[in-house]
């Protein structure tokens, strides 16, 4: 059943030009291409990029060139074209790997002086520091800043900030958005995150201000994740891109700090947490200094690597629908070869995301089948850099082999079914295009209903490689699993799921097992297939619904 925002993004009048009946030998082919997607097939992907002598497959790395390499030879095995710089799209990362013994964050109640009382974060298990910017040392020292949410958002009538200027100074902030009070259940979309919770936004707006840190309370409900991730996920090496031409700010110091050490800071300051971020919640909230003076060094080694986002486009067979594309996107990297848990040390990333890898070449190798090709080209990309911060989508985003404003939509996939088969899907952003009818209609097809997002809270659509295409405008879509499993009791799905969440995510544990059962993974992958094709030939391109937040871009780019 479509959610609540659903059903409100369908009251505007959408003119959907229904799809042409195919005829008996396409639909034919099409379905031989649909039954080529195996598990066995999936399973041999899948075995190969999880196993260990890929070594976690991070960016740069031996492991993550092998799995590159192995993907472009996929490609070019199911007919894909290579773009004009061959199958793999290079660009420059720049990596920092934080010393966490020589690095620091104290907090002072009075001055500068350096015998006046302070507190200090243990590193990581109560502060997680990195770099923003490529520099091997950074030291920031200010008045620290409590900015509330860390939000600034007209059409909400919100600002955390109120033109306070934070050059200078640290910011502290909470992550997640404001709670929607009974009598504004709307407000920043009720329970659903929005972009505004999402801690890159914090990063992004504290530095827009002229921060010279920001450092973010964690807490497991509003993050979304325990502190285990965070120290998983930061303590390694981070990436970022190049400098932006158009001299974006960044914040030099960033960091997490627990839920423990915010309250004892604000203590430390005289104030309470939980009055704190009481009065955060409020419209009228204003940023407040805490009357302490942060300390906060960082010393990293700084290099220079490359990657690659891997990319093959198959051709459209109208010559002038082919300029037109739909990109389908999954990512190949993870975290690489990281702290020991139980002796193992090789993040293999199984389900995060060789699965989804796999899923990606078993439907491009499906799509390189059929004859004939739909009208418009299909790009297929798997990128790199991910899980630091979605920078391969984000370079090709920067960097389209088909311009935006001719790449019709983008379909998405992070993590394969790896449970067995399951009556429903959950597509992140249907209630935001109408992408989100395509997939209704082709799920139906496949026997499946459309469920809503399982944690709207958690902001699943801000996270993975869509995100970029739909902040530049694209209209976009994530293929989630279902978790309503045939032949399984309610909730086992979310059993199973919240099990991976707690014991496996960014740990050494997300690992091959050759007793998955892929048969969702099949489903998947199918009805992926289909929200392509059927984008790909249909003579009407998806569209924003007025409700998006991504539709002024899309109207701002159609109009250059």
């Amino acid at each position: 059943m479509w959610s609540r925002r659903i059903r409100r993004a369908l009251r505007p009048s959408v003119a959907l030009v229904g799809l042409a009946v195919l005829g008996a030998a396409a639909a034919a082919d099409l379905q031989e291409a649909l039954e080529s997607i195996t598990a066995r097939d999936i399973d041999a992907h899948l075995r190969f990029l999880a196993a260990d002598e890929l070594a976690g497959r991070a960016p740069g790395s031996p492991g993550g060139e092998a799995a590159a390499a192995y993907i472009a030879a996929q490609f070019a095995r199911s007919g894909l074209e290579a773009p004009g710089f061959g199958y793999l799209q290079r660009f420059r990362v720049l990596g920092s790997a934080t010393d966490a013994d020589r690095s620091s964050l104290r907090m002072s109640p009075r001055s500068s002086d350096d015998a006046a009382p302070s507190l200090a974060a243990t590193i990581p298990s109560q502060a997680v520091l990195w770099a923003g910017v490529a520099d091997s040392a950074i030291d920031v020292e200010g008045e620290l800043v409590f900015v509330g949410y860390g939000i600034d958002a007209p059409e909400y009538d919100w600002d955390d900030f109120g033109g306070i200027d934070l050059t200078g100074r640290l910011a502290l902030v909470l992550v997640g958005d404001p709670p929607a009070p009974p009598d504004e259940p709307d407000r920043f979309d009720g329970i659903a995150l929005t972009y505004y919770g999402r801690w890159t936004y914090k990063l992004e707006e504290a530095a827009r201000r002229g921060a010279a840190g920001v450092l973010l309370v964690h807490a497991d409900a509003r993050a979304g994740y325990p502190w285990s991730v965070v120290e998983a996920s930061w303590t390694g090496e981070q990436y970022t891109l190049p400098p932006r031409l158009d001299g974006a700010a960044v914040a030099p110091l960033q960091g997490w700090v627990t839920t423990e050490f915010a309250r004892a800071l604000f203590s430390a300051a005289g104030m309470d947490l939980g009055d704190m971020t009481a009065a955060a919640a409020r419209r009228e909230f204003r940023a407040v200094s805490t009357g302490l003076r942060a300390r906060g060094t960082v010393r990293s080694t700084v290099r220079e690597l490359q990657t690659s986002n891997v990319i093959g486009v198959l051709p459209g067979a109208d010559p002038v629908g082919r300029a037109e594309a739909v990109v389908l996107t999954t990512h190949y990297d993870h975290l690489g070869v990281g702290p020991a848990v139980d002796g193992d040390s090789v993040y293999n990333g199984a389900y995060d995301n060789a699965s989804g890898v796999a899923l990606l070449l078993e439907i491009a190798e499906a799509f390189g089948s059929l004859d004939p090709r739909p009208r418009r080209s299909l790009v297929f990309i798997a990128t790199a850099a991910e899980e630091a911060g979605l920078l391969g989508a984000e370079h090709y985003v920067r960097n389209p082999v088909v311009p935006l404003r001719r790449t019709l939509a983008n379909v998405n996939v992070d993590g394969g079914n790896l449970w067995g088969e399951t009556e429903d899907v959950v597509p992140l952003g249907a209630d935001r295009s109408t992408l989100g009818v395509v997939v209704q209609e082709r799920a139906a097809q496949l026997g499946m209903r459309v469920s809503p997002d399982r944690a709207p809270e958690r902001g699943f659509f801000f996270r993975s490689d869509h995100f970029p295409f739909a902040r530049a405008g694209v209209p976009a879509i994530y293929i989630e699993h279902g978790l309503a499993y045939r032949g399984r009791p309610a909730g086992w799905g979310e059993r199973q799921l919240s099990t991976y969440d707690a014991r496996d995510y960014h740990q050494p544990s997300d690992e091959y097992d050759p007793s998955m059962d892929l048969s969702g993974a099949v489903q998947q992958a199918r009805l992926m297939m289909l929200v392509a094709y059927d984008v790909a030939r249909d003579p009407a391109p998806p569209q924003w619904f007025e409700t998006s937040e991504f539709k002024p871009a899309r109207d701002r780019m159609m109009r250059r």
